[in-house]
């Protein structure tokens, strides 16, 4: 008889898809986003597995989850605010309560997790993601609500650097008392290769 998998205890993931400031007809001094942000980052703050994306700081984050796409596609904005649990959507047009967040996110048991293709859309319905696929992370006011530092625009930082511009046919750095850019001659003949110091 085939063992039973044990099963892992684990918070659900919530994300949050909210309207930027001004944007929502029924809360026109942003009162009531004002309190889901704060409540939102209570319970971040106290554990709670949850990202919330504004209009203003991640608006390609609404296109890019296909619920909520689907959901803005049928009904227009204003279906704002929506609350995904494990990607399925749970709550819309309102912003969801504490009472609301703390129950859809309450701890489920589940089975070791299996990297699927059948993935949610948005979360990662309990599933690790494949390490080829990018993560989607949040931005601007998002990042900061969800703890998440930005990463700087330009090139990725790769550590140490080798000289492969000026002539290092594969030396590595140089050594104290010797030269940064060599040639292949530079190799027999002892110069630098500069051609202006004088060294030769």
């Amino acid at each position: 008889m085939k063992a039973k998998e044990p099963e892992i205890t684990e918070w659900a993931e919530l994300e949050i898809f909210i309207p930027g400031p001004g944007e929502n007809e029924n809360d026109p001094d942003d009162s009531e986003r004002t309190q889901f942000l704060a409540t939102a980052q209570h319970l971040l703050d106290s554990g709670f597995d949850i990202a919330v994306y504004s209009t203003d700081s991640y608006p390609s984050a609404f296109e890019e989850c296909v619920p909520v796409a689907d959901q803005i596609e049928i009904s227009g904005r204003d279906v704002l605010p929506i609350l995904l649990a494990d990607g399925e959507v749970k709550v819309s047009y309102n912003y969801p309560d504490e009472e609301q967040m703390k129950r859809f996110s309450k701890a489920r048991s589940v089975k070791p997790k299996k990297i699927s293709a059948a993935a949610a859309a948005c979360g990662t319905g309990g599933a690790e993601m494949p390490p080829t696929a990018p993560s989607m992370e949040p931005a601007g006011f998002a990042a900061t609500l969800a703890g998440v530092t930005e990463k700087p625009a330009g090139g990725p930082e790769i550590g140490a650097r080798r000289n492969l511009m000026s002539g290092d046919f594969g030396d590595g750095l140089p050594t104290p008392g010797t030269s940064a850019v060599t040639t292949k001659d530079d190799a027999t003949s002892g110069g630098c290769g500069c051609g202006g110091c004088g060294c030769q």
